[in-house]
């Protein structure tokens, strides 16, 4: 079988499962259809366009590198031999670190909140990969706190106060 059938099966079976959500969403509630219908319909329409492209391309130019293609500049090719294996003892340092993170993350949902939780990791994370400078990673930090706050508290009205060490925190954000 080649590849260009092995991709159209595995859309086509995921167009479906898309579908099956759409139409079974559809005898929920307005509330409770207003996140699987609106993803669903994203999801179909996307593997929709994936099968129309993949079909109307050749074969050479499929293979697409995801990273080049959001940020417009060529990765470096790694060498095959072990490629992606955590090598010696810094592998294993950079692996139990993510794992810390994960598990501090989670802490912090059960201790904090997740409102302070998520600007606290979000913050922290951006500040100490050196992704942006300290005040735009606060900034970014503040607007998805905000934008959390304001879809899944405000428009979802899902409480947001939830958490051992500050339970009344909602009282704060207005929730």
């Amino acid at each position: 079988m080649s590849r260009r059938a092995q991709d159209n099966i595995v859309a086509a079976v995921l167009l479906l499962g898309f579908l099956a959500v759409i139409v079974m969403s559809l005898d929920y509630s307005p509330r409770a259809r207003f996140v699987p219908l609106p993803v669903a319909i994203l999801g179909a329409a996307l593997v929709a366009l994936q099968l129309v492209w993949q079909n109307l391309r050749s074969a050479d130019e499929l293979n697409v590198d995801v990273l080049e293609l959001l940020t417009g500049q060529a990765r470096e090719k790694a060498p095959r031999d072990g490629a992606g294996a955590p090598k010696g003892r810094s592998g294993v340092l950079k692996e139990a670190s993510a794992y810390g993170a994960v598990i501090l993350l989670l802490a912090s949902f059960l201790l904090l909140g997740p409102i302070p939780s998520i600007f606290l990791f979000t913050a922290g994370f951006l500040i100490l990969t050196d992704y942006f400078p300290w005040p735009k990673s606060l900034l970014y930090a503040a607007v998805l706190t905000i934008l959390v706050v304001v879809v899944f508290g405000h428009i979802l009205q899902i409480p947001l106060d939830r958490s051992i060490l500050l339970p009344g925190i909602g009282r704060y954000v207005g929730l």
